[in-house]
């Protein structure tokens, strides 16, 4: 892989013919003569990223809110301050009170929220946490593709993800992802400097950016897992360095969430417990019935619902249990649904591939209009993301060298989401990985030229 530095001639290049002329756009700050103003973005182009901190907070004090968990988080940091975590009947049916989440939720947005709460900011300010650190999170990742690529590529990538949309839904109410957004950007920007040999310091900022993905949104602590053990594999095969340290930074992210995970364990009886959500999860994507198309239900609305009167008897069964034994039963369903009824697990999977992207197929419910709200900017990703991966087939000689390490998590994470029921917002921590890599892809490989100069070129 080559390691030529941001702006360095790159030998491996595709043309394409271009509608207008090179070098609009940004090159105005290119120009002999400035101002103070433009002089001071050509010393730091960053400086061009901030309205979208405006942007955001606009977003979050004006735009309607959506379905979101903002009370549970709330109710955790009031426990915290407490000093306790979980509180609430032992017996309780999984999701029946959204006030009391149980292990629901990880620790990382109501450790947070701790500081606003203990001083009782009201809801509008503390609301706001999202989009300072979505804020904080596109400018990391401006860090990051100035690392692999020229100073306006970057800024267009970093915009590119100010810019999609789907993220202004997590922002008129408290949401766990745009924290986890943050810490994925982080652990991406430390996995590049560790692969770029940097000193341990790398190593240890890396890791604690990935304990706190894991704890802020629990279902990480599976993809840490899945990716210690690919990452470990190649170590084996190829005795690579960078491997090496690559393991040992999973590895030291997983021990950081020990604590959580000996919490977890204490509460449940049940080792290696992440969370609480997993068996309603696989359980709705298991389902086999005709109407069910994997997407999740709450437990309490199976008791009523007509719609969903074949689960009745079963979750019947589960009222009064112990949670954890609400959870193995519900796991054990699964899986003799996923083996009795294999086809419509396809079929199932299929369709939660479809919602990540697409806000779409629903069991029982008919196409929504404000699906187009992630239909459309992830159909225009997938798009772009397709023409980058033929780039890079191309080119695969040249790509920067966390393009293996980037990949793996990605497909990790995407992989674990699409076997369980999921929503779009479950796409948004891996959005900065798909950005990155179609981002220095085609600006480091894709040469925009004029007309004539495009004849014969390759």
């Amino acid at each position: 892989m080559s390691t030529a530095a941001p702006g360095s001639h790159y030998p491996e290049m595709m043309a394409i013919v271009s509608v207008g002329a090179r070098g609009r756009g940004l090159g105005w700050l290119d120009k002999q003569r400035a101002g103070p103003w433009q002089a001071l973005v050509r010393a730091h182009p960053a400086l061009l990223l901030v309205p979208f901190l405006a942007i955001f907070v606009l977003a979050a004090l004006y735009l309607p809110e959506r379905q979101n968990d903002e009370s549970g988080y709330l109710g955790l940091a009031r426990n915290i301050l407490d000093g306790d975590y979980a509180k609430g009947p032992p017996d309780a049916l999984l999701d029946s009170d959204e006030t009391y989440p149980d292990l629901w939720f990880g620790p990382g947005l109501p450790l947070v929220l701790t500081g606003p709460v203990a001083a009782g900011f009201p809801l509008w300010l503390v609301r706001l946490i999202g989009p300072l650190l979505l804020f904080a999170a596109v400018l990391v990742f401006y860090a990051l593709m100035r690392r692999h690529t020229r100073p306006k590529a970057a800024l267009l990538a970093a915009g590119a993800l100010g810019m999609y949309l789907p993220y202004y839904t997590l922002l008129p109410a408290l949401h766990s992802e745009a924290l986890a957004i943050l810490f994925v950007v982080v652990a991406l920007y430390a996995t590049a400097r560790v692969c770029e040999g940097a000193g341990r310091r790398w190593l240890l900022f890396g890791a604690v950016a990935l304990a706190g993905l894991a704890l802020t949104r629990v279902d990480y602590g599976w993809v840490l897992t899945a990716v210690l053990v690919a990452v470990l594999v190649w170590w084996l095969v190829s005795r690579r360095a960078t491997a090496g340290r690559l393991a040992a930074m999973y590895a030291l992210g997983l021990a950081l969430c020990l604590p959580w995970l000996a919490y977890t364990t204490a509460e449940t009886g049940r080792v290696f417990q992440w969370g609480n959500s997993g068996g309603l999860s696989v359980y709705w994507m298991s389902s086999p019935y005709a109407g069910d198309l994997g997407d999740w239900q709450k437990a309490e609305a199976v008791l009523s619902d007509p719609d969903l009167a074949p689960h009745r008897s079963f979750f019947a069964s589960l009222e009064g249990r112990s949670l954890p034994d609400q959870n193995a039963r519900l796991e054990r369903r699964a899986l003799e649904n996923i083996r009795d009824h294999p086809l419509k697990y396809v079929e199932n999977l299929a369709a939660n591939v479809s919602r990540m992207f697409f806000d779409t197929p629903y069991s029982y419910s008919s196409q929504r209009l404000t699906a187009m709200y992630f239909a459309i900017p992830n159909a225009l990703l997938l798009g772009v993301l397709v023409f980058a991966v033929v780039v890079a087939v191309r080119v695969r000689g040249s790509l920067p060298p966390p393009t293996a390490p980037f990949a793996i998590f990605a497909i990790a994470a995407f992989g674990l989401h699409a076997l369980v029921s999921a929503y779009p917002r479950m796409l948004f921590p891996i959005v900065p990985v798909l950005v990155w890599f179609a981002g220095t892809t085609i600006a480091n490989h894709v040469r925009v030229v004029d007309g004539p100069h495009a004849q014969g070129s390759t």
